[in-house]
């Protein structure tokens, strides 16, 4: 197991099992208030049980950020891909994201590639303010059928 970092905020630490449905909550509620626009490719129960089912199954995958105990954000982490990074809403634009990037970097030191929606603005400028360059697109290969574009970065020597 790997041993939990702390910021100056938060601390980041693999998840648990027991943090599934706090998980679900920063994915359903974050998605709302950011991405009205998204069609819902789940219901919100399928979602809930997705990641009870799924969370703590690869403790070293997925991670969570804390502040006082309480799970504020999450992303999973395989190899190079990060594959989901969310915060809570009220807690965003307070370093959490940056905190678990930071993690996601030390993981991964060498290169780490994502997908965002191209509608989701934010979430691109947050990642290209932290030296991830644009490396590719699709018109909607996802569940959502939204327009995507994947996000690389690599270590500089």
């Amino acid at each position: 197991m790997t041993a939990p970092v702390s910021t100056a905020h938060a601390t980041i630490a693999e998840a648990r099992s027991e943090d599934a449905p706090a998980i679900a909550a920063i994915h359903l509620t974050a998605r709302r208030q950011a991405m009205p626009y998204l069609r819902l490719a789940h219901t919100d129960d399928h979602t809930r049980e997705y990641f009870a089912r799924v969370v703590g199954d690869r403790p070293q995958a997925w991670w969570v950020a804390r502040h006082k105990c309480r799970v504020i954000g999450y992303m999973l982490v395989d190899g190079e891909s990060l594959d989901q990074l969310y915060v809570s809403p009220c807690w965003q634009g307070q370093g959490f994201g940056s905190a678990l990037l930071d993690k996601a970097k030390t993981l991964s030191p060498d290169r780490l590639v994502l997908w965002t929606f191209e509608r989701n603005e934010r979430a691109r400028a947050f990642y290209e303010a932290r030296g991830f360059r644009r490396i590719d697109q699709t018109e909607g290969k996802n569940e959502e059928g939204e327009p995507d574009v994947q996000y690389e970065w690599r270590k500089t020597l």
